[in-house]
């Protein structure tokens, strides 16, 4: 009898540590936009902010809760540095190679297309298209489209976020060059990328749906639908997905932990990055870090 009590008594002590763990570990699942990093030998929290690249200024907010954790770190840790060589090589990574043209690439009926609705949606003319627009990778210019249909009334986290810095005297580092940035998005294949626009030629406005549905889900602090709507312009691409987002997650894993060693870290990230199995929150759970939402 009393062998059994034992025996009994260690099931449950088992059941118990295991679902304690699991919940644990699924500590990413949950709806936040900014975490604490804690645990693994770090003698100070560091912190994960989620950001998306442009926001509707309607639907910008940055916390004093947020700042205030800000100015209690050391380095200020974004994707890539946006210096002048880093804006000079994303920009001439968005052109087309050779001075080509989407002309080059679309059927005649689908370049039209895409020149009326740029006259339509956005006033530009025939030939400010032809001279600028027409010139941008077709993943470039589906961005492009999204950002001219909010008129301008948009915000940059990572802009405020680095001016914050520079003033309360943080270190300001990269995850990667922006070399590597490019690399990742020369693998999306041209085929792909110009299915993709022509699917947003034929559905730009939902496309302009799916992004208020990223902007909605961000602000309710819902990475995975975040990440699921990030995918809808590349059609859902695997490849894309793997390159730029999955393979560039394992890569910055090591110095994001490099960084937290080192000092107080506050980490702003594109809310695609965090999201899902292979996501970093994920990845950074997996190492044995605690991770732990924040409610601003």
């Amino acid at each position: 009898m009393q062998k059994a009590i034992v025996l009994r008594t260690l099931i449950v002590s088992l059941i118990m540590a295991m679902i304690s763990s699991n919940s644990f570990g699924q500590q990413y699942k949950k709806n936040a936009v900014f975490w604490e990093v804690t645990g693994n030998g770090l003698e100070n929290p560091s912190y994960v902010m989620a950001i998306l690249k442009f926001i509707p200024e309607a639907n910008y907010v940055l916390p004093d809760a947020a700042i205030d954790k800000l100015k209690g770190c050391k380095i200020l840790s974004t994707e890539t540095l946006l210096d002048h060589h880093a804006k000079h090589e994303l920009n001439k990574a968005a052109h087309l190679d050779h001075h080509e043209s989407l002309k080059d690439y679309l059927s005649k009926e689908d370049f039209i297309k895409l020149e009326d609705l740029f006259k339509e949606r956005f006033d530009i003319g025939k030939l400010k298209f032809e001279m600028v627009y027409s010139k941008f990778k077709p993943v470039m210019l589906s961005t492009t489209m999204t950002r001219l249909a909010l008129e301008g009334n948009i915000k940059y986290y990572e802009f405020d976020l680095i001016n914050l810095a520079n003033e309360n005297g943080l270190i300001t580092l990269g995850l990667e060059t922006v070399e590597r940035e490019v690399q990742a998005l020369e693998k999306f294949p041209i085929e792909d990328q110009i299915n993709s626009l022509k699917h947003t030629i034929e559905n730009f406005d939902q496309q302009i749906s799916d992004y208020k549905e990223v902007v909605k889900s961000y602000t309710q602090g819902d990475l995975h639908t975040t990440l699921e709507y990030t995918l809808h312009p590349v059609e859902n691409n695997r490849m894309f997905k793997k390159h730029f987002i999955e393979q560039r997650n394992e890569e910055w894993l090591p110095k994001m932990i490099g960084y937290m060693q080192q000092a107080p870290t506050f980490f702003a990230i594109g809310a695609s990055h965090l999201a899902d199995e292979k996501g970093l929150l994920s990845l950074l759970e997996k190492q044995g870090y605690q991770l732990k939402p924040v409610e601003l």
